[in-house]
């Protein structure tokens, strides 16, 4: 069942970037389950997926403070 959940996150989150679009807000609660589907939600600090330098890197840090690794925060 994991599995199941995990594939359709996935999908849904390479279906993101193929169109060129970043999340930038995954987490738990930003996932909707109707029945056996998962969707991604809440595409607030949603992007482009190119940085601001034009190096494809992102250069600023958006989302919730609670889930970011500690080498954003230090």
């Amino acid at each position: 069942m994991a599995r199941y959940f995990a594939k359709q996150f996935l999908e849904a989150l390479g279906h993101c970037h193929r169109n060129g679009v970043v999340h930038r807000d995954l987490k738990p609660e930003n996932l909707l389950m109707s029945g056996t589907q998962i969707k991604l939600a809440d595409f607030g600090f949603a992007g482009p997926i190119e940085g601001r330098d034009g190096s494809g890197l992102l250069t600023s840090h958006k989302g919730s403070e609670r889930y970011f690794p500690p080498e954003i925060l230090s």
